[in-house]
């Protein structure tokens, strides 16, 4: 008996089956279409994985545009800009080195570009400030009293220099010891010092009593006195540049002497630097003490440098 149907015959039950309608496993699988675009009214084809969101072309692993160095002409260009209002040479070296790095920037590809654009833009605006920094730096330099008279306080050396022996009454020779010496101010031709030195005596044995004893490699102690005179109308302290010359004692084979500043030797004879106060006419005294013998000293001078150049000698044979 045959299983057949009218009209054609009904398909044998196997073609009801599962593989008959798709879904079984030697059933064709179709992958829908994913390029060009969609049919009118049909849903969208699912994104593959790994493809970008919203259609973006971007491939996987871009990077991000590099903004290291126009970033750094940024900072650098801005420094300098505020450096350039205070005339500073540091302004220039920030502002050169921003626009270097800007216009590196600027050259590579793929760099954000702003950053750099603005880098140059603030340095043009610092090289407009730095020049008007520099001419104002210029003219305040130039007007600031380079002919004004020299603070007293802050100069002393340069108002020293004014101190000098007056014209036709200085001594171009050795002076006997006790000859006094005028010295003046060169700028107004006032008297400001009468100057004499005395013979030289021996202090040895003064000085041997002191503890501790003062140093002396000869075995004896000199001390010359000078005496100096306010002549002028105030009082000269020790930090005025009244006071401000030298003194030494030159031997008879025209070496200097070693200056004696033991505190044993100027607490009895005092130096020129524990002058402290000079009132108008008064007098004081101080003391150059060498190493040496008296016998030696007789043979020897006393030199008072100016700081203008001019000195003052005294010896035994002066005159």
């Amino acid at each position: 008996m045959t299983n057949q149907t009218a009209n054609g015959g009904r398909p044998p039950f196997a073609a009801y089956g599962p593989a008959s309608a798709g879904y079984g496993p030697g059933a064709p699988v179709t992958v829908p279409p994913t390029i060009g675009p969609a049919a009118p009214g049909a849903p969208a084809p699912w994104p593959s994985p790994g493809s970008p969101p919203n259609g973006s072309a971007s491939p996987a692993g871009a990077r991000p545009p590099r903004r290291g160095l126009g970033i750094t002409a940024l900072v650098l260009a801005c420094v300098g800009a505020i450096a350039a209002f205070t005339a500073s040479p540091l302004a220039w070296l920030l502002l050169v080195t921003a626009l270097v790095l800007a216009i590196v920037h600027l050259a590579r590809r793929g760099g954000a570009r702003v950053p750099a654009v603005i880098a140059i833009v603030i340095v043009g605006f610092g090289v407009f400030i730095a020049l008007i920094a520099a001419v104002v730096s210029g003219f305040t330099s130039a007007g600031s009293g380079v002919d004004s008279a020299p603070d007293p306080e802050t100069d002393t050396y340069t108002l020293a220099q004014r101190l000098a022996l007056p014209p036709g009454r200085g001594s171009e020779s050795e002076l006997a010891w006790g000859t006094a010496q005028t010295v003046i101010d060169s700028d107004t031709g006032d008297d400001v010092w009468s100057i004499r030195t005395l013979a030289p005596i021996d202090i040895t044995s003064e000085t041997a009593t002191a503890s501790p004893a003062p140093f002396s490699a000869s075995g004896s102690l000199v001390a010359t006195p000078v005496e100096i005179t306010n002549l002028t109308d105030e009082t000269i302290d020790s930090d005025a540049w009244q006071l401000r010359f030298s003194t030494s004692y030159r031997l008879s084979d025209g070496t200097y002497a070693d200056a004696a500043y033991d505190p044993a030797v100027t607490d009895l004879y005092p130096s020129r630097y524990d002058i402290t106060d000079v009132a108008p006419g008064a007098t004081v005294t101080f003391y150059v003490v060498h190493d040496g013998s008296i016998a030696e000293a007789d043979e020897g001078s006393v030199e008072v440098g100016l700081y203008s150049g001019d000195i003052i000698t005294w010896t035994a044979t002066g005159g």
